[in-house]
């Protein structure tokens, strides 16, 4: 446990009494694939770290569409669980676990002790915030400017990149949340790149055959 917190980025900025006070109220909380960590009718969690597993952020239409914002991996931070204690922060998202996660958290109104009494604190809060508001301009302009076969070809490869591997498992429904659009127009591009041989699509796996092919896709 201690050894988390220390890797939280502004503990070192902390005093002797502000160290004790996450010493004593942190704690680690486990959620399950699929479980929402912070949303429109849960209690306001507080800023947090990722440990173990992933966390994709979202806003949610009345509509029920959902667009998919940044992801939390292993080692990431994340304030806008804490909104209630940051004024500024005042659009409506949501956090869900991608996979089983643990997460280090330092409640709610802890954390809005230390941002009122520790000005590098509240500095952390406000770049960290500023990084996510960057993440998001560019998830719109991808969304407003981008073909959605250059957002698909350049998913699978940074999927690719990141597991080292060539199977991608997700479904063309799962695949739609992360490029932001409907799962008929996914499968539909996905049927022609398997025409052109680039992948290899079968139900809940996506084999990527010629990541070239992709590349220069994402490039034009």
């Amino acid at each position: 446990m201690m050894e988390n917190i220390c890797q939280l980025p502004y503990w070192q900025d902390l005093t002797d009494e502000e160290k004790h006070l996450v010493r004593d109220n942190a704690y680690i909380r486990h959620f399950e694939q699929g479980e929402i960590l912070y949303g429109k009718c849960s209690f306001c969690l507080g800023m947090f770290r990722v440990l173990c597993g992933q966390v994709r952020a979202y806003i949610l239409s009345s509509e029920g569409r959902e667009i998919t914002l940044f992801h939390l991996p292993v080692g990431d931070n994340c304030i806008l669980s804490a909104s209630c204690v940051l004024s500024q922060l005042s659009f409506e998202s949501h956090l869900m676990a991608e996979q089983p996660t643990d997460v280090l958290v330092v409640p709610a109104e802890i954390f809005g002790r230390l941002c009122d009494s520790n000005v590098l604190v509240r500095c952390f809060s406000y770049e960290l915030a500023t990084k996510r508001f960057s993440t998001v301009m560019f998830v719109m302009q991808q969304i407003l400017f981008y073909r959605m076969d250059k957002r698909i070809a350049s998913f699978l490869i940074q999927k690719m990149q990141i597991t080292g591997k060539t199977e991608i498992f997700i479904t063309q429904e799962e695949l739609a949340k992360q490029v932001n659009s409907a799962r008929e127009v996914v499968a539909r591009i996905l049927k022609k790149f398997a025409a052109e041989e680039l992948v290899n699509n079968k139900r809940g796996i996506i084999t990527i055959l010629q990541p070239d092919g992709l590349l220069r896709i994402c490039e034009k």
